[in-house]
């Protein structure tokens, strides 16, 4: 049998390319020391990755408020300090800004699964990034998404915030097998049809959703809720009457980005 002098080259890196979760170009992942780093380096290209920025510092790590120093964390911020705080931790992963916004939208009004997928497995991470060392001293977790009123739910066929939740319990689930995730549908309602918060200035956001929210008549007593966008922290407050009057002990508070 005659040997060919001609060989084909086989270029095996386009067996590992990946398409970027945002602007869809091709790129090969690169593995980063930290899960939530390593997440975002596997579904992002590395220029699109730059502007995924988590916010560090420059924040008041009671409410999220966003400092002009950037360099600086407030345990409380005057307005905290001022003010009756019913959730006991509030724990976000960036501004509202960027690349982040825009994946955001994607979820929210574009109910693009791919990108669901990807925000709600972030949160996972960032919350057990910040946890991990206490998840041995509790063996359950409550998890209840931001809801929707059922006009707005069938006007956009989806609460994003649910599906975000969906993807958050699948993810750190399989992170702790050990603790037992409950994930409640229905335990937080909105009972009245309000006006995008969006839409509003500050002031109007305060009175939008008041007396909007019930829960049935399950006991909780420690939860966690997600949502999607934290502005003002208005709804935040609303939520946080009615799970007290509830008998909601313990509230700690995830959201993707800060506004």
């Amino acid at each position: 049998m005659l040997k060919s002098r001609y060989f084909m080259k086989i270029n095996w890196n386009i067996f590992q390319e990946k398409r970027c979760l945002y602007c869809l170009q091709p790129f090969t992942p690169t593995s980063k020391p930290t899960l939530l780093d390593n997440h975002i380096h596997q579904f992002l290209c590395p220029t699109c990755a730059t502007y995924l920025v988590q916010r560090k510092t420059g924040y008041c790590k009671t409410c999220g408020q966003l400092l002009n120093d950037p360099e600086y964390i407030y345990q409380k911020c005057g307005v905290c300090r001022n003010t009756i705080i019913l959730w006991d931790s509030f724990l976000f992963y960036g501004k509202y800004d960027s690349l982040l916004r825009e994946l955001i939208r994607k979820a929210k009004f574009h109910n693009n699964r791919a990108t669901t997928k990807f925000l709600g497995e972030l949160l996972a991470l960032l919350f057990y990034e910040k946890y991990h060392n206490d998840f041995s001293e509790f063996y359950s977790l409550d998890i209840v998404p931001m809801p929707l009123h059922k006009k707005r739910l069938r006007e956009r066929g989806y609460n994003q915030c649910l599906e975000l939740a969906k993807f958050f319990t699948t993810k750190l689930q399989a992170l702790v097998p050990q603790i037992n995730l409950n994930l409640h549908y229905h335990y937080l309602q909105k009972s009245r049809h309000t006006i995008p918060q969006s839409s509003l200035d500050k002031k109007e956001r305060l009175t939008n959703t008041k007396n909007s929210f019930q829960t049935n008549n399950k006991n909780l007593e420690k939860i966690l809720l997600i949502d999607d966008i934290a502005t003002t922290n208005s709804t935040l407050k609303e939520v946080c009457k009615i799970l007290k009057k509830s008998n909601v002990k313990s509230i700690d508070f995830l959201v993707i980005a800060k506004a």
